[in-house]
């Protein structure tokens, strides 16, 4: 889709399931200034775009892709990305995958939200999306005050925690977020033959950037990075199982032992066999 002329539009396919909040089912969003919210599953037709909100709306993709359009260009909305537009300012967004979901706010343009004016238009990486997603859902079918309490506590703290620092604070945390978020999912499959590109890739990242910011938060390129992660895994292994050194090196990704005795050693500096004597499993 092009968009060439700057207008209100909306184009929502039967295809498409939405649900909304506002104060009538949540009556605490207007102190938090939330003008109304809602989550969607998106397929089909679907496009939103404004020439001047007088909102600022919010996108916390969870699934899919969509496509962000703004007089300073096209961006691809991927999974685990806020989409940030200031009020005022022009845009249009679309599905532009099979599916699309989302959870979304129309956020006031109160004092405590005043400070997005200064910011651009920009889809970046959150590690809170799926949380504010099931928040969301949870605020939408609860009827009951009190249990609500929790649920919007937790939707006050993501909020700022996503909107509340300057951006350039911002984007260093969510590329921190971002790092820690690749090397958690690393870890729960350390068996894989991980390349760099594939790691770049599930961020979102250029090999080359992540390699440089693999370097300034954890002094280790990527490939590095994972080494340490497997050989603290190798440890744990040692210590606490009789599992075969075969074994723990499939575990790990190494298909032959010798390779993975000699990476053991470099790391560690010490053989696994020699390890495993010097920390004995406990009875």
């Amino acid at each position: 889709m092009q968009s060439q002329e700057w207008e209100d539009q909306l184009e929502l396919g039967p295809e498409c399931h939405e649900r909304f909040l506002n104060s009538d089912n949540v009556p605490e969003l207007p102190a938090l200034g939330i003008g109304f919210a809602g989550v969607s599953q998106l397929k089909g037709r679907y496009w939103v775009g404004r020439k001047a909100s007088d909102y600022h709306t919010l996108l916390f993709t969870t699934e899919g892709r969509g496509k962000l359009y703004t007089p300073s260009g096209e961006q691809a909305i991927e999974a685990n990305t806020l989409t940030l537009l200031p009020c005022g300012k022009p845009f249009l967004f679309s599905l532009d995958a099979e599916h699309w979901s989302t959870a979304w706010f129309c956020l006031d343009d109160s004092p405590h939200w005043h400070h997005l004016n200064q910011e651009p238009s920009d889809v970046h990486y959150s590690a809170i999306a799926a949380p504010i997603y099931y928040l969301l859902c949870q605020l939408y079918y609860e009827p009951n005050e009190a249990m609500r309490q929790s649920p919007v506590k937790q939707l006050s703290l993501y909020l700022n925690q996503a909107l509340g620092t300057p951006t350039a604070s911002r984007t260093h945390l969510d590329q921190a977020k971002r790092l820690e978020g690749l090397f958690n999912e690393l870890q729960q499959q350390l068996h894989v033959e991980w390349t760099v590109a594939d790691m770049a890739s599930r961020i979102h990242y250029s090999a080359p950037h992540l390699h440089r910011l693999c370097q300034q938060e954890y002094n280790q390129s990527p490939m590095q990075r994972l080494i340490s992660l497997r050989m603290d895994r190798a440890r744990q292994l040692l210590t606490d199982t009789n599992w075969p050194l075969g074994q723990i090196a499939n575990t790990l990704g190494y298909q032959d032992v010798f390779n993975f005795s000699n990476r053991f050693k470099k790391v560690v500096g010490i053989s696994p066999t020699g390890y495993r004597q010097q920390h004995p499993k406990s009875s």
